[in-house]
């Protein structure tokens, strides 16, 4: 009983103690022309505390560290701006700050590269920033269609590729990490990426890291890790609505066109979203999203209807707890199209062709399905102190996937997958001083996973689970006014199956050296790795592919070097340009591929390959007469060896180039032009066109985007026309990309 008074008394003293010696900050943020600016992030530097401003522009900062403190305040849109202010015990500081419209990426504030906000210009290593606006501006109706604009990245139909880290596996085990607020999205049977399960009208922004990232963020991070960020609350309701229909153009060619019936017709398109948002108050906020797709698909057989509902809340308990929650549902019931019937019949799926195999049993490139994914993410957060803060979140993702039979109706659980994935972590920030940071951790993630795939015909049915736990430290260091290093590790352990555990070290370093505040340069070194996702070690099948379990199956391993140059420049009066050079090199380690085994007359995941992929990147954009005209242009050179065979890595291409422009210098009128260039792949797989018909036929990818947009009152109108000139390309074997379509879009808000 004593003791526990004592701690209470010592836990008030020490409470009250800490209010002694901090202090508040006040203030308000606005426009050149005095207007107010609300939802600016206020934050002070080197520390945990912050705040947004209000639909006055105020803000307010509580438990401030006596001393001398930095104030600065980002909002996209604007450069940012700081104030040093002298804080005293007990006392209020009030500083007010003007905000300069400016489109600048070098302002942008990012949190993925160190798990904590942080200006881009100071980020030691590649990222790329996909804002709301650039989301909002163009046709994204999943979030594949937004990364085809990232430089450095390159999609293989359903299979993200950064800087050459992947091939193509029918996006079986992604070899990049995917976080929707920073928690994994992986799919918890194929560890894959599902791009339309996420609130694509809720995104705030899109961060890619381009290189290992797994020092912070544990497997999956081998060649990268890509953040979607969704969108806080407004401090009044806002309501939109978005409707978009449109076709894809028939093919011109009548000689594809002649065996499907519908092929000389427009396939339609379209789909609604709304969405509502509102902060009710300084303790709650909401918003709630619900999205309807339908698409027709360009080829026979490839069609999906989807419904998405998702909500986010947040409560704050007190100025320094707040609870969040994120959950989402989505139903996908899709015809799957999986591979041609050959360069003369693209339009329609083929059957693979074994030598002493011709019956109508064959495996055929068709795969129809009704997909049921729920996720539900928790999250809590603390500010202990003003230089300490920890947060606490949970996670449970789900999906369930049941075969359509020949009347569309799903079959049961028993011939499809069910599949979990939960977990938690717990992270911990501290800044004992304003040069000095600290960010650590740890997480554990189960998953287990029945699927009709991974058992034998006519076995029952197997739980195959696959348990995962790591830990983490980050220390950054400022040294001087100029020089910053950070040093990293996370130690990982995971369990392969009932009597076999693996574990792996992943260290960093980075290094970043600011020449001005507007030019810095960059160092960094880091590992990466992957464990084979479920289906990869105990899929047994013989349906669509013919595959085999391979319980052999080792971790992924990378190692990653780049040395970069970030910066940007005034021109004159008018016009701002940045620029982002790196030239990197990866070194990869037992990649699995999906190899033809002969004895087992099947495909089988297997370790194969030793690589090193090496290259260069370089991005610029040019932004004038106040956002009115942007342009923007990356080109990324890869230079991809198989070490094995010394031959050109499978599916990678060696130029990969993105460019854009973006006008509003007519009233209300927006012009776009988006346009990507990538070379043939240097070599394919041949073990895959041994058995489907022309799947060794490549093309340069050569496609350009148009877009004409007017604003009107509430309204945003626009038209779109993807692939304009109507160019046939593949983005991977055996299926072709689409043709040219056309959509309309119009946007109401409230």
């Amino acid at each position: 009983m004593y003791r526990s008074l004592f701690l209470l008394v010592w836990g008030c003293w020490l409470a009250a103690s800490v209010h002694a010696q901090s202090g508040t900050v006040i203030g308000t943020v606005v426009e050149r022309d005095g207007g107010p600016l609300p939802g600016v992030n206020v934050i002070i530097e080197g520390t945990t505390r912050g705040a947004a401003t209000n639909i006055a522009g105020y803000f307010e900062i509580n438990n401030v560290a006596a001393g001398p403190q930095r104030v600065l305040a980002t909002a996209i849109g604007y450069h940012a701006e700081a104030a040093s202010i002298l804080v005293r015990a007990a006392d209020t500081v009030r500083v007010n700050l003007v905000l300069t419209p400016q489109t600048l990426s070098t302002d942008e504030v990012v949190i993925t590269a160190a798990r904590r906000e942080q200006l881009l210009q100071s980020v030691p290593l590649s990222l790329s920033v996909l804002p709301a606006e650039a989301l909002e501006a163009r046709p994204i109706i999943s979030l594949d269609d937004a990364l085809r604009y990232v430089s450095g990245v390159q999609m293989a139909d359903n299979q993200v590729n950064i800087r050459g880290s992947s091939g193509f596996s029918y996006n079986t085990g992604s070899r990049v990490l995917l976080l929707l607020d920073g928690m994994s999205l992986l799919s918890p049977d194929s560890e894959s990426i599902s791009y339309e399960s996420l609130p694509l009208a809720q995104i705030e922004r899109v961060e890619v890291v381009k290189g290992p990232g797994s020092a912070l963020y544990g497997s999956s991070a081998l060649g990268g890790v890509i953040n979607v960020i969704t969108k806080d609350f407004p401090s009044e309701p806002e309501l939109d609505i978005r409707m978009f229909g449109g076709v894809y153009m028939p093919v011109r060619y009548q000689s594809w066109r002649r065996t499907w019936n519908d092929a000389d017709i427009p396939r339609p398109i379209g789909g609604a979203n709304v969405t509502y948002a509102h902060q009710l108050s300084d303790q709650f906020g909401y918003w709630l999203n619900v999205a309807h797709r339908y698409d027709a698909g360009h080829l026979n057989f490839k069609q999906e209807r989807s419904t998405d509902i998702y909500a986010k809340f947040r409560w704050r308990l007190s100025p320094s707890l707040h609870l969040t929650t994120l959950s989402g549902w989505t139903r996908r019931k899709a015809d799957a199209f999986l591979y041609w019937n050959g360069l003369d019949d693209p339009l329609n799926p083929g059957n693979l062709g074994f030598a002493d195999n011709t019956s109508n049993d064959s495996p055929n490139g068709t795969n129809d399905n009704l997909t049921d994914r729920v996720m539900l993410h928790l999250g809590v957060s603390h500010v202990v102190h003003p230089s300490f803060f920890y947060s606490v979140k949970g996670r449970i993702f789900s999906a369930l996937i049941r075969p359509l039979d020949e009347e569309k109706e799903p079959r049961s659980v028993d011939d499809g997958t069910l599949g979990f994935r939960y977990g938690g972590e717990v992270q911990l920030n501290w800044s004992p001083s304003s040069d000095q940071f600290l960010t650590a951790g740890f997480s554990g993630d189960a998953l287990a996973t029945q699927s009709s795939f991974f058992q034998e015909a006519d076995a029952p049915p197997l739980i195959r689970s696959q348990p995962e736990a790591g830990a983490f430290a980050q220390w950054e260091q400022m040294l001087g006014s100029s020089l910053n290093l950070v040093a990293g590790v996370r130690y990982d352990v995971y369990q392969i199956d009932a009597g076999n555990t693996e574990q792996k070290v992943s260290p960093k370093l980075n290094v970043a050296y600011s020449l001005s505040e507007r030019l810095a340069l960059r160092g960094s070194y880091g590992q990466g790795f992957r464990v084979p996702s479920l289906a990869e070690r105990f899929i047994n099948n013989q349906s669509f592919f013919p595959i085999v379990l391979n319980l052999d199956l080792q971790p992924e391993l990378s190692e990653g070097y780049e040395v970069g140059v970030r910066g940007n420049t005034t021109i004159s009066s008018w016009g701002i340009v940045t620029l982002d050079v790196a030239a990197f090199s990866t070194n990869y380690r037992r990649l699995v591929e999906p190899t033809f085994v002969p004895e087992e007359r099947a495909f089988q995941f297997v370790n194969l390959i030793r690589a090193r992929i090496k290259g260069l990147e370089a991005e610029v954009a040019f932004t004038a007469f106040n956002d009115r005209l942007q342009i923007h242009a990356g080109y990324t050179l890869l230079d991809a060896v198989d070490r094995e065979t010394n031959r050109a890595l499978v599916f990678r291409s060696k130029h990969l180039l993105k460019a854009g422009i973006s006008s509003q210098l007519v009233g209300p009128i927006e012009l776009g032009i988006d346009a990507r260039f990538a070379s043939e792949f240097e070599r394919v797989d041949t073990d895959f066109a041994r058995f489907v018909p022309d799947a060794d036929v490549v093309s340069p990818i050569q496609v350009v985007d148009v877009r004409i947009a007017a604003h009107v009152s509430r309204y945003r109108i626009a038209l779109f026309a993807r692939n304009i000139f109507d160019y046939y390309y593949v983005e991977r074997p055996a299926i072709l990309a689409p043709p040219r379509s056309l959509l309309f879009q119009i946007t109401r808000s409230f």
